[in-house]
């Protein structure tokens, strides 16, 4: 199974594909434009930040970037990860067609827990 993650803080996405890469081929990208150039038919599960730069004061690059996948690969799911509280985001998430919803800091054995689930359940 192969993970793309997104996230603009280096750190984070470093800590999340360590968490996952004994268990799956993980894919990372920083950026609305790395990830769309990283995105293949072949990923199995991306998790994407709702907020994928500090100039992005909409918060709505992940968003852009949900609705990028849904639009180039409808059935891959994916799960919103976001550090903040903000209801029409995750409103919108959901329209668009997010899988699921995780608020940071995620818990490593929730998103283990997770993966697990999509993965025990296909695509």
């Amino acid at each position: 199974m192969k993970v793309l993650i997104v996230d603009d803080i280096q750190d984070y996405l470093e800590a999340l594909g360590r968490a996952l890469s004994g268990d799956y081929e993980v894919i990372l990208a920083a950026s609305l434009e790395e990830a769309k150039a990283r995105f293949s038919n072949e990923i199995d599960l991306a998790l994407v930040d709702v907020r994928l730069s500090e100039s992005d004061r909409s918060n709505r690059d992940g968003l852009a970037l949900l609705e990028w996948i849904r639009s180039v690969s409808p059935n891959t799911p994916v799960v919103m990860m976001t550090a903040y509280s903000d209801a029409d985001a995750i409103r919108l998430a959901a329209e668009l067609g997010a899988t699921d919803f995780l608020k940071k800091p995620i818990q490593i054995s929730a998103l283990k827990a997770l993966t697990a689930s999509l993965k025990r359940g296909g695509r």
